[in-house]
């Protein structure tokens, strides 16, 4: 409207919420917003170019010109082709008419079996990643040094760059791979590969993960962890679950039965638990009584031990306009309090010197590492990477049996996060899509054909499309994930356009005198052309997605495979289900509009059509009696 502005909006895309709806909104922007410069076009500049290059030049030529000995000479082949397919396809629809109920219980059977092949798909949220770069993770014991620490990685650093498919490693020692604070029995090293043409044998980034994974099981004891690089720093992996509990000491021997458990599920690999065993300390006991008696409060006694191990900086020294501060404390060999405890003394109020053992005990404890809580409890984390085949959905479903079956926790006490929790949202929010976009397909066609039954002729296309992409995914052993998924939602769109060139022109011939099976015929043969033509065009824009032609690329394949396969089984098999469908279909539109008819009709419009329909039934039935009294029901129904 002039004046007013409008939004294109991916419905029903655009309703979903959350990580899985950030992905959607992107692919839906996109495909409304090229959709709609592809109407423009066809109904602006290909009509255009159609009445410039469809012309007389193109007609049979002699035989002897430049293009007919060139150019000329596939396109008569092709043609060629085209006419004895478009022959050998009404024979075979002459066949599929003569047998509808056949037909359709035979596309029965096989989008049955075909469908059983998504129970052989795995599920996951994304799929493995070949970016050319993982990272590996090493965790001593508590209490191990960082020269203990080195040394190892050290080791370990140079058995990562003996890998031929290994461009560089980087080494930190000290410190966590998740972005946390220092700790100096931990070391993380980053891993970047050489271009995947470079790589012997052109293996891909989880193949040389495992390989790293098998030189580094001799050290079982650092637990080496191989998993995919984390630019965020989060330290989140693909299956992770969450513990929650009161008892931390509780929450700690579930967790370390868990993790036993989880290590011989085959799907999962480098499980681990995010909470260590507590660090060895030295304690200082008071014993409050006798310190009151000597006079030592437990305030000075700890400002003292603090002193003599860690130091004080009491002055500086400056020097040249440099200050450097000047630490005292004691001798590297006396700072070691469980040896040095009876001779180690502090001041009581007095000033006076007390033997520390006089008014303490000395303890040799362990104090937790860490204590983590989400929504105030206290949890443990269980994490893994998913092996190649496996799926996350397939995990989950087995790992939440294993947790209410073996383990006794109700369903509260365990949550799956981070991808796993993702991919929850991933099958909420993919039933909301298909769901809201096969409602919006049926009210887009209702309202062209004026008619609720004639779209579900059309509509037949949806579940052929669907199971041709779960065989697809199978025979190419991709998984079922938000992309693949993304290309099940594309589907719903593509697949009906078979459907509705069929069922429209058939429509069209009906209405100019032939009988259903007349026009199925005429429209089979007339419409194969440019159902041919849409889909190998379709499939061979989808080709580069599916072959992968990068390392990035290659994450997506799963997309262009379930894109391809669906286009291939709803074309086939809408060739021949639709035509078998659309008499059984409308005949039944045929009879709910005479119903309908009846009950809101006026006396006058009753009249009409049943005139109407005595003129159908000497069309459609050439056999049947011709004179007015041979028509009873209609009589009947006029009356």
């Amino acid at each position: 409207l002039p004046g007013y502005g409008f939004i294109v909006e991916p419905r029903p895309l655009g309703f979903l919420k959350g990580v899985v709806g950030q992905f959607f909104k992107q692919f839906g922007l996109t495909v409304c917003f090229a959709m709609a410069i592809s109407l423009f076009d066809a109904l602006t500049v290909a009509p255009m170019l159609s009445a410039y290059f469809a012309g007389a030049s193109h007609k049979p030529g002699t035989g002897k010109g430049l293009w007919d000995r060139t150019v000329g000479v596939p396109l008569r082949a092709f043609d060629q082709f085209q006419n004895w397919l478009e022959d050998r396809y009404e024979q075979l629809l002459r066949l599929v008419l003569r047998r509808p109920a056949l037909t359709l219980a035979s596309s029965l059977v096989v989008f049955a079996v075909t469908s059983s092949f998504v129970r052989y798909v795995p599920q996951t949220f994304l799929p493995a990643q070949d970016a050319g770069e993982f990272s590996v993770s090493l965790d001593l014991p508590p209490g191990a040094n960082l020269d203990a620490m080195s040394r190892l990685a050290l080791t370990v650093d140079s058995l990562i760059r003996a890998n031929p498919a290994v461009s560089l490693a980087s080494l930190t020692a000290g410190a966590s791979g998740n972005g946390s604070s220092a700790d100096p029995n931990q070391a993380n090293f980053y891993v970047h590969l050489k271009p995947i043409a470079e790589r012997p044998g052109k293996l891909n980034t989880s193949q040389v993960k495992d390989q790293v994974r098998a030189a580094l099981a001799k050290f079982a004891y650092a637990n080496p962890t191989v998993k995919d690089y984390d630019a965020v720093g989060g330290g989140a992996r693909p299956f992770t679950m969450n513990i929650t509990g009161d008892d931390q000491a509780e929450l700690e021997a579930i967790g370390l039965k868990v993790l036993a458990r989880m290590k011989t599920l085959t799907g999962l690999k480098d499980v681990d638990v995010n909470f260590r065993a507590g660090k060895p300390e030295f304690q200082v006991k008071p014993d409050r009584e006798k310190a009151q008696r000597l006079g030592v409060s437990t305030a000075s006694m700890g400002s003292e031990l603090r002193a003599q191990v860690e130091g004080v900086t009491p002055a500086k020294y400056r020097e040249t306009g440099i200050e450097y501060d000047i630490r005292v404390r004691l001798q590297e060999d006396q700072r070691d309090l469980g040896k040095g405890f009876r001779e180690t003394v502090v001041p009581n109020l007095n000033g006076r010197l007390i033997r520390l053992s006089d008014v303490a005990k000395p303890v040799q404890a362990v104090g937790p590492s860490k204590i983590t809580r989400v929504d105030r409890r206290r949890y443990v984390q269980i994490q893994a990477d998913i092996a190649p085949g496996a799926g996350l959905g397939n995990l989950m479903v087995d790992v939440a049996q294993i947790m209410q079956t073996e383990f006794k926790l109700p369903r509260e006490r365990f949550q799956f996060v981070g991808q796993a929790e993702d991919f929850q949202e991933l099958a909420t929010n993919m039933a909301i899509a298909m769901g809201a976009g096969i409602l919006f397909i049926f009210f887009v066609l209702a309202s062209l054909y004026e008619s609720f039954v004639t779209p579900f002729t059309i509509m037949l296309a949806l579940p052929l499309a669907v199971c041709g992409s779960f065989v697809a995914l199978f025979l190419a052993h991709e998984s079922l994930n938000i992309f693949s998924m993304i290309g099940l939602i594309m589907l719903l769109g593509v697949a009906t356009k078979n459907s509705i060139l069929l069922v429209d022109y058939a429509h069209q011939q009906i209405q100019k005198g032939l009988s259903r099976s007349e026009a199925m015929l005429l429209a089979g043969r007339t419409r194969l052309r440019p159902i041919l033509m849409t889909t190998m065009a379709l499939i061979a824009g989808t080709i580069p997605i599916a072959v992968g032609l990068n390392e990035a690329s290659r994450q997506r394949t799963s997309m262009g495979v379930a894109i391809i396969g669906g286009l291939i089984s709803s074309t086939l098999l809408t060739l021949i289900v639709v035509p078998a469908a659309f008499s059984y279909v409308d005949r039944f539109r045929v009879w709910s509009s005479d119903v309908m008819a009846r009950i809101f009709m006026t006396a006058d419009n009753r009249l009409a059509l049943a005139e109407e329909t005595r003129k159908r039934l000497v069309v459609e039935e050439p056999e049947a009696p011709r004179a007015t009294s041979d028509f009873p029901a209609i009589d009947r129904f006029a009356k």
